[in-house]
């Protein structure tokens, strides 16, 4: 057996010194000197350098040098190195025949060696690799891949390149390779290296489309500071043109976020009539297409003035839903506002694009709300051929501007009371209509009652408002009566009542939860009964000599009677397993979720069973639809909601939403829904259309490489398939590929895409 020598020469302590501050103050919790380990040992007659044989180790900290030999200069702390080669430093692991470094400055060569990245996970290996710096490497005739194995899927092997870790590699002449083979070779190439945001050109998306033609679509991401950056795109269309975009995105501070994105396109084709619109009247004969949107999150002056502003304005009805897809798409937009903003944008199918600037500021009890508004209605303008729709003829309100303020509610000095209430001022304008401001304010009185047994929380409250007419005009020109300020008082009442009762039914004792059991054990199932009673009252007003402006102007008489009951069950579960506060023992876990919520409600109206006109035609309904209301866990996987009016009049099940999903670990999921209305005409529901529309989904692995997908929507009523898609998907270790097939009643698309782990994707 060798004896191993342990020899810790003062000669080869070093200070590794950084350039970085930050870089340094990581190295404090480091060893800083040099550990040497191997068979043999012998230093020269002049003792300028020090040799290793056998099993050498030099280490320090995390970061460690192994080798067959070794000679360590002492004056330049140079080691060079040879059999079997390998090193780590700071998360970065090497390979090679021989070596050589600089353990002041982490710098140096290897010869027929190979650098793994531990973070992006990324090998490269070539006949020379240098490390010139702490995160830089050069190379020649090396290959770079992020794929595992000795036949990596993929692969680029270029002549020469350098890369910087957090940065890009560099590669001249590459060639992009599959399973050793080439298939592309470009003059140059830059690929991310990096875990932080860099400049540079993303991988485009290419497709094929009726409607489109051929598409293109080059993106470019620049960098401007740590705040803001923002992505070019370039969309080539072979049918349509090229499409000019660009999305704005800063985060100046914790407090403030923001998003704003424009397109362009100058459209080599018009439409005689509208492909998407519902109304067969309009059509589109404009070219210059563009959709300007955007969202803002932030404050004024100080962080307690919220700020909040969206943006939406689009050039043409058809432009949203001609344009849903890729980079610049409308989908990706709602879904990027939906997720940094928690904020929706209309529907694609909408003529009404609403855009708003609102200020708010709260102060304990009270609250203040400031907002301008304005909303651009697609069926008006040059971009459409429709008789009488041109913007003089707009009649579309915009709110400029809006202030609000409210009192939340709080206690009357000491008394049992409640006071609470809003108030606004708003300046209604438009091309065409009444015009004019409207100043409403609304205290409410309540009496909260609070028993052993349950609640009662009656309230009153008193709407009084104020209009001054700057015109009438449009529908409202027939109540002109030559009196520019009006008042209206309107007060109003309600009353709530409601108590729970439960009951606990005990299904296992703690003691009887097996330990080496692996699903949870139910212990106790909770019942809890909710009954509920609603009255409301609004006495019967004659508004119609006041200004129209939204629907605060026309308060309906109410007079109803509202009664629910609603029963949760609430399961109680145990489980043995390891506890938090003592390491090594078991312990019991208890854990509670809501198995099922089912809720019944009617209302009764007085009103209707009070109307005496119209009765001949329409008979007194003054019991609505009984509602049933069902959302159940019926088991770890498979989760119900359902809602189900029932008219007791009709004897039959008037609407109907219905979804059902289920999931099976990873594995498998499904899901189903039914939407459908039943034709109706009563007083309250009158003329009310059939409609049945289902969606079927599901997407299964199967196996741990390939999964597949598909959605089918269809309207039974029309007997028209709304949307159809199949997707097929391969996951790799290194890439994923993924084709799909998907038609609406609009457009056929044909999509393929290539996910290269580290590169970003490719195709759509």
């Amino acid at each position: 057996m060798k004896l191993r020598i342990l020899f810790i020469s003062l000669l080869c302590v070093i200070t590794v010194l950084s350039l970085s501050v930050p870089a340094l103050a990581e190295a404090q919790d480091e060893p800083q000197t040099w550990r040497l380990l191997a068979d043999k040992t012998a230093a020269s007659h002049d003792n300028q350098y020090l040799e290793a044989f056998g099993n050498v180790v030099l280490d320090r900290g995390s970061d460690y040098i192994r080798a067959d030999y070794a000679r360590y200069y002492q004056s330049t702390k140079w080691v060079f190195l040879k059999g079997n080669v390998e090193a780590r430093f700071q998360g970065d692991f090497l390979k090679a025949e021989e070596a050589e470094f600089d353990l002041n400055t982490n710098t140096g060569w290897l010869k027929n060696g190979q650098v793994f990245m531990e973070d992006p996970h990324m090998y490269f290996e070539g006949a020379v690799l240098k490390k010139t710096g702490p995160d830089t490497y050069e190379f020649r005739e090396a290959t770079i891949t992020v794929c595992d194995g000795e036949r990596p899927a993929w692969s680029i092997k270029t002549s020469r390149g350098d890369i910087t870790v957090d940065g890009y590699a560099h590669l001249w002449t590459p060639r992009f390779q599959i399973l050793d083979q080439p298939v592309l070779a470009v003059p140059y190439a830059v690929i991310p290296v990096k875990t932080k945001r860099q400049s540079g050109f993303l991988l485009p998306e290419i497709g094929t489309s009726d409607r489109l033609g051929l598409t293109y679509d080059q993106p470019y991401y620049q960098v401007i500071d740590e705040e803001q950056d923002v992505t070019l795109y370039s969309h080539l269309m072979t049918k349509k043109g090229l499409m000019l975009g660009a999305e704005y995105r800063l985060v100046p501070d914790i407090h403030s976020k923001g998003v704003w994105k424009l397109d362009y396109l100058y459209d080599q084709q018009t439409e005689d009539d509208s492909l998407y619109s519902d109304n067969e009247d309009m059509s589109r004969n404009n070219r210059n297409r563009w959709w300007a949107r955007g969202k803002f999150d932030g404050y004024l002056g100080e962080p307690e003035l919220n700020l909040k502003i969206d943006l939406d304005l689009v050039s043409d009805q058809d432009y949203l839903r001609e344009f849903s897809r890729g980079y610049s798409g409308f989908n990706k937009s709602r879904r990027d506002f939906l997720q940094y903003f928690g904020r929706d944008i209309e529907d694609s199918d909408s003529n009404l694009r609403i855009n708003r600037a609102l200020i708010s500021r709260n102060w304990g009890d009270l609250g203040f709300q400031g907002l301008v508004e304005y909303n651009q209605n697609l069926e008006y303008g040059s971009n459409n051929k429709l008789a009488g729709k041109d913007r003089a003829n707009d009649p579309t309100l915009q709110r400029l501007p809006e202030l609000n303020l409210h009192l939340y509610q709080t206690k009357i000095l000491n008394t049992p009371m409640t006071i609470e209430g809003s108030s606004q001022l708003a300046a209604f304008m438009r091309e065409y209509g009444t015009t004019g401001s409207r100043f409403d304010i609304r205290p409410v009185v309540g009496l909260p009652l609070h028993f052993q047994y349950g609640s009662i929380i009656p309230k009153a409250g008193l709407r009084s408002t104020n209009y001054f007419v700057q015109r009438f005009e449009g529908d409202d020109a027939d109540v002109d009566t030559g009196e520019r300020t009006q008042s209206r008082l309107i007060p109003d009442f309600s009353t709530t009542a409601y108590t729970e009762f439960s009951k606990i039914i005990t299904l296992n004792e703690e003691d009887a939860v097996l330990r080496d059991k692996d699903s949870p054990t139910w212990l106790k199932l909770k019942h809890a009964l909710q009954p509920r009673l609603e009255y409301a009252f609004v006495p019967d007003t004659d508004q119609g000599k006041y200004p129209y402006f939204d629907e605060t102007d026309r308060i309906e008489e109410k007079n109803e009677l509202t009664y629910s009951i609603t029963n949760v069950f609430t399961a109680k579960t145990g489980k043995w397993q390891p506890s938090r506060d003592k390491q090594g023992e078991a312990g019991l876990h208890v854990d509670f979720f809501d198995l099922a919520r089912l809720r019944f409600e009617q209302t009764y109206s007085i009103r209707e069973e009070n109307r005496g006109h119209s009765t001949s035609e329409y008979p007194n309904r003054p019991f609505s639809d009984v509602l049933t209301d069902l959302t159940t866990r019926l088991s770890p996987w498979l989760y119900l909601n359902n809602k189900t009016w029932f008219s007791p009049y009709e004897g039959q099940v008037t609407e109907h939403e219905h979804s059902l999903h289920a999931y099976y670990d990873n594995l498998l999921y499904a899901s189903f829904s039914l939407d459908f209305l039943e034709e109706i005409d009563e007083y309250m529901r009158q003329e009310q259309e059939r409609q049945r529309i289902a969606s079927f989904g599901g997407g299964l692995a199967i196996n741990q490489q390939w999964s597949a997908a598909f959605l089918y929507r269809v309207d039974w009523e029309a007997s028209t398939d709304l949307e159809k898609k199949l997707t097929l998907r391969y996951d790799h270790q290194c890439f994923s590929a993924e084709t799909s097939w998907s038609q609406t009643d609009e457009d056929s698309r044909f999509e393929f895409r290539v996910i290269l782990a580290q590169l970003g994707s490719l195709g759509r």
